[in-house]
Parts: C-alpha cells; sequence; structure tokens
C-alpha cells in the first residue's frame, strides 16, 4: 500500500486529533447545557468524522454517557436539515438514522430521546410481521427509528423492499457483530 501524505491527509489527520477539534463545531442548544465536557469532546469528535464520511466506535466505560453522545449528533443533523430547508425554501430529503440494540435496551433508547431530545420523532420497531411492516413502510415520518438485532434479522428483506437510506447507522452494544459471518452482521450490512 502506497499512502500519499498530502494537504487532504495532513487536514484530515489533525481534524481527527482531540487538540486540534474544530472550534467552530457546536453542540445543539438545547443539549449544550446538559452535556459534560468530555461529551461535548465526544460529539465533536463524531461530526468530525461525518464530515469526511468515516464510520466510528463510539466505546467508553458503561454510564459515561455514549448515548447521549449520540443523539446528540442526530439531533444536530435534524435541526441543520430543518435550517438549510427553511434558508433554500426547498425541501431536501431529510433522513431517519437507525439505532439498532439488544431487545432489552430498545425501550431505554426511547427514553433517553425523550428526556434529552423531546423534538426527535422516535419509532420503535415492535409488534406483529404485519405492525412492523406497516411501521417500516412509515419511517420516512420520523427522526429516530429503534429496533432491536433480532427483529432486523427478521425483517431485513422489509428494508431492502423499502431501499431507504438511513442517516446514520448505530449498532449499540456492537459485540452482536464481532463474528461476520452472523445473521446479526450480515443484516446490519444489508441496510443502506
Amino acid at each position: 500500500v502506497e499512502i500519499s501524505k498530502n494537504k487532504d491527509y495532513k487536514n484530515i489527520v489533525n481534524s481527527l486529533n482531540k487538540e486540534h477539534l474544530e472550534e467552530d463545531i457546536n453542540v445543539p442548544k438545547n443539549l449544550d447545557g446538559t452535556l459534560r465536557y468530555y461529551q461535548k469532546t465526544g460529539f465533536k469528535w463524531l461530526k468530525v468524522l461525518d464530515k469526511y464520511k468515516f464510520g466510528g466506535i463510539l466505546a467508553d466505560d458503561m454510564g459515561l454517557g455514549k448515548t447521549i453522545q449520540v443523539l446528540s449528533i442526530i439531533v444536530d443533523y435534524v435541526q441543520n436539515a430543518k435550517n438549510k430547508s427553511i434558508e433554500s425554501e426547498q425541501i431536501e430529503t431529510k433522513r431517519a438514522s437507525l439505532v439498532v440494540a439488544p431487545s432489552s435496551l430498545t425501550l431505554n433508547w426511547q427514553n433517553e430521546a425523550q428526556k434529552f431530545t423531546n423534538e426527535l420523532k422516535t419509532l420503535v420497531i415492535k409488534g406483529t410481521l404485519s405492525e412492523r411492516k406497516r411501521q417500516i413502510e412509515n419511517i420516512d415520518n420520523y427522526d429516530l427509528i429503534i429496533t432491536s438485532y433480532d427483529l432486523l434479522k427478521r425483517d431485513i428483506d422489509l428494508y431492502k423492499e423499502k431501499k431507504y437510506q438511513f442517516r446514520f447507522l448505530i449498532a449499540d452494544e456492537a459485540q452482536y457483530l464481532k463474528n461476520s459471518n452472523t445473521q446479526n452482521a450480515k443484516a446490519i450490512k444489508a441496510l443502506r
């Protein structure tokens, strides 16, 4: 592999450096007072990754607020999409984000979203197959979709039929994806 360390490469590396996180990246106003310093740093890091279209892993000890950091990046995207739509007087395609989590955490995600970001339209995919199909057909009406690994495996064909492209795809408790040959990993990779 040959790497060319040109100006663009150096800009990316510097942007990813904690000490050089862009000062002009602002936390959404309704979350600014809620986030601790290290969570704001995490938010800015996620914004830089998004700017360069990188994926990333947000790993930290339990209870330090990874969920709110992820919610803050989704709120920021939704607010910016609304502002761009208002400023340009044209409707831009705003896409929902998807959280895939263990079944035991799906309602926790919904509760955290309501607690910290009540402006997000959230949907937890649940119920019978026909109920889930109806919910998946209407994901355009939401900002945040939450489902479990188990239901994603069962419903992957419904997502494929919809051909929906999510803005962010969040795999909570990603150890469920360690083995790339599992149904969980294959289902996640099938999403757009």
